[in-house]
């Protein structure tokens, strides 16, 4: 060769080794390049690695990767291996450095031996992938040679955990940390996977439990919601299914409970005829797992495509060990809503008739059929609230052959929920007869065979109840201010209240006698009549009112009102002329109340109508117990204390006389005369005219010696210019004083408590 082409040759050479070093250079930064220098492998990377060998004296474990994500062992057996073990020997190498070097050109007699690596205890041979540095190759064909080997020595020293390593083909030998040995040297549990699965829960397609010899269960899942598919076709319960999903995922096997790695072994165990298998599926892939004999609290099980048995704990048998209905869903229908949020129509359809109801803006529910009228929106919304949350309670009949058993065949009631109108029903099922016992009734889903029971409590009545039972139940509506006349007739009696409106709205009692009513008493009648919501609609008309006790009713009480119509102001101008005025239209409406519906009880319902309507309603006995009130003041006594000038109280042994004299001052008369000290006499007038009553028990001075008022006990007469009042107290009966008020000779009950702070008022004489 020329001189001139040598030259050229070794300037080539010299540019080849300068760009070498030069790359090498720039894919790392200064500082961590000359860090790797001091690395033993300075070019590894733990993620180009694909296949580990780790050789010891007597077993020699292989271990390559199936993909990004997992690492599957080769020898001494073929089975899943633990990523994460395998990711920590690997990691091991990447940053493993020279604690010190031991050169063979440096070291006189240099012999492998001397560091125990001419027999070395561990060999690790690591694979790249095939062809470039390990920095930049793609491919994933393992290599037929090792890039690495290394072997592992001796310990430096006794008591020192730092140990003697060398590379195949290089005799340098160097000192690196302890730590190496000791995540290198693993045994098969160490490396093996401890999952009994190894799944991601949401691509789960799949789930099949077979229990022996039973016919398998089957689930599988579409659009996110799972379906058994066999042994029976319904919906099932999602939410147990990703449990047991969940409960799978987290089956994890400690190494101490490998028991065998032996084919041998499996009828031994109890894995060749296995008493539950469970398997999992995605795509074209699955997963099983076998069950077979207990051990304590233990369950002999292993993987279907593995030797391996392994020990799980027995709770995974009674989570598993399953029947078809176990995994079926509770929830009757499944559609979203808030409330009645997001439904626009609700359909019952009757073996005669169909209910239609759709929201509204203006009125939020109305019955469309069979008649136009308000629905009551919180029977539809509890309605809807309770179909929805409607649970199973047993899965009665599948076969799709037998719904006249359960009243299904022609139902009472088919029910649709409309999300939209238009489109068709959201939800549809059918409603057919009760139980024995009244508390289940059966149902099916629209389009599939199965019959369930469900509970009736607060859905089977409303739902074949139909119009009456949807139908608004405001009966009676007007405004409050427009009642005119009260009457109320009870107990043989007819009470008379008229509102008379002056500077001040007051009612009066105007039979069975004159005098000023209760106004509080009468308002709390006439304000629950102005918004009658009723309890129930019992009918839309009785042939037999006697059947509730409507043909005799024990309490009738009319309410007279003025319609306000669509008019403004208190008349309604019908020409240009202002002598043409139409008053106000005056209504009577009659509500007759019959029996109770539990005659037994206290607090009962009570069947009542309107007198002009056929309709038949339920209400309560607080509406019932107002009508039975007292109208008539039970104020005893309303004067102006100051006008009093003489008060006489009488005892039946003594009497005292008081007067006014010219001065305005209070006087004894009687039973001495002396002016009187302190105000105990305008305690008596203020006492007196405060004085209330519990109830009215006549109206008139009738049978005075049946309440001891004949003969009283006390009696306080009060005098005026004009005339005098009088209060009597007669006998006392429980806790109570009769007492009778003059003129109006009305008999009350007064609390015994308030007649004795009357009696016993401070400054006068005690009664002997």
């Amino acid at each position: 060769m020329k001189f001139k082409t040598t030259i050229i040759l070794l300037i080539i050479a010299a540019i080849g080794v300068a760009y070498i070093f030069l790359y090498e250079r720039k894919q790392y930064r200064t500082e961590e390049w000359m860090l790797r220098q001091q690395m033993v492998l300075p070019d590894y990377k733990v993620g180009q690695i694909n296949k580990i060998e780790i050789k010891k004296e007597k077993e020699s474990i292989v271990l390559e990767t199936v993909d990004e994500e997992h690492w599957r062992m080769l020898e001494p057996l073929q089975i899943r291996a633990d990523k994460a073990e395998v990711t920590d020997i690997l990691s091991q190498f990447e940053f493993l450095g020279k604690i010190g070097t031991v050169k063979e050109d440096e070291v006189e007699n240099f012999n492998l031996k001397n560091y125990g690596l001419d027999k070395p205890q561990i060999v690790v041979h690591l694979w790249g992938k095939r062809g470039g540095t390990l920095k930049d190759i793609d491919e994933t064909t393992i290599g037929a040679e090792p890039k690495y080997t290394i072997n592992i020595g001796d310990k430096i020293s006794a008591g020192q955990n730092d140990v003697y390593i060398n590379m195949e083909g290089n005799k340098d030998v160097f000192v690196v940390t302890g730590k190496l040995l000791e995540k290198v040297n693993k045994g098969i549990n160490d490396l093996r996977n401890k999952w009994a699965f190894e799944f991601d829960k949401d691509a789960i397609e799949r789930l099949k439990i077979q229990s022996g010899s039973k016919e398998p269960i089957v689930c599988s899942k579409v659009d996110q919601l799972w379906w058994l598919t066999q042994p029976i076709s319904d919906r099932g319960d999602s939410e147990r299914i990703r449990g047991i999903l969940n409960e799978l995922k987290n089956i994890k096997i400690d190494k101490t409970d490998f028991v065998s790695d032996s084919k041998d072994d499996i009828p031994k165990y109890g894995l060749d005829k296995p008493r539950l298998t469970v398997s999992i599926g995605y795509k074209d892939k699955s997963q099983s797992i076998l069950l077979g004999h207990n051990l304590d609290n233990k369950v002999y099980a292993k993987r279907d495509d593995e030797s391996s048995i392994f020990f799980v704990h027995d709770v995974v048998i009674r989570d598993l060990g399953l029947e078809p209905n176990d995994l079926r869903d509770k929830q009757l229908l499944r559609f979203d809503s808030i409330g009645t949020y997001g439904i626009e129509k609700i359909e019952l359809k009757y073996a005669d008739t169909t209910l239609s109801m759709e929201k509204t803006k203006q009125y939020d529910w109305m019955i469309k059929t069979p008649t136009e009228i308000l629905a009551d929106r919180d029977t539809v919304r509890e309605f809807v609230e309770k179909i929805k949350d409607l649970q199973i309670q047993n899965y009665v009949d599948d076969s799709g052959e037998n719904y006249d058993e359960y009243g299904l065949g022609k139902p009472l009631v088919e029910v649709s929920v409309f999300r939209k109108i238009g489109e068709g029903e959201t939800v549809k099922f059918m409603i057919g007869k009760t139980d024995e016992d009244g508390g289940l009734c059966y149902v099916r889903r629209d389009g599939e065979d199965a019959v369930y029971s469900v509970p009736t409590e607060n859905f089977y009545d409303v739902a074949t109840g139909g119009f009456l039972a949807f139908r608004d139940k405001v009966v009676l509506e007007f405004p409050k201010e427009n009642a005119q006349k009260l009457v109320i007739d009870r107990d043989g009696k007819t009470f008379v209240c008229q509102k008379e409106v002056d500077n001040v709205e007051k009612w009066f009692l105007i039979s069975p006698v004159s005098v000023e009513a209760d106004t509080d008493a009468v308002n709390q009648v006439v304000w629950s009549l102005s918004f009658f919501n009723v309890d129930k609609l019992v009918a839309l008309s009785a042939e037999d009112l006697g059947k509730y006790g409507l043909d005799s009713p024990s309490i009738k009480v009319s309410v007279t009102y003025e319609d306000s119509g669509s008019t403004e102001g208190d008349e309604v101008i019908l020409g240009e002329k202002e002598d043409l005025i139409k008053p106000k239209e005056e209504i009577t409406k009659i509500l007759l109340v019959g029996r109770k519906l539990e005659p037994e009880k206290d607090k009962s319902y009570y069947f009542a109508k309107f007198a002009d309507e056929d309709i038949i309603f339920q209400i309560g006995w607080p509406d019932v117990r107002d009508y039975s009130i007292e109208l008539a003041s039970k104020s005893l006594f309303d004067f102006d204390t100051s006008q009093a000038n003489y008060l006489k109280i009488k005892y039946p042994e003594k009497e005292l006389s008081l007067q006014k004299n010219e001065d305005k001052k209070w006087e004894m008369i009687l039973p001495e005369e002396k002016i009187l000290e302190g105000n105990f006499a305008d305690r008596i007038l203020t006492a007196m005219n405060v004085l209330k009553a519990e109830s009215v028990v006549q109206y008139s001075s009738d049978n005075l010696s049946e309440f001891e008022l004949d003969n009283p006990k006390f009696s306080v007469t009060v005098g005026f210019k004009e005339g005098e009042n009088s209060l009597l107290v007669g006998k006392i009966k429980d806790s109570d004083y009769f007492v009778m008020n003059k003129p109006l000779n009305f008999i009350y009950r007064v609390r015994k408590n308030k007649i004795e702070n009357l009696i016993n008022q401070k400054g006068l004489p005690e009664v002997q």
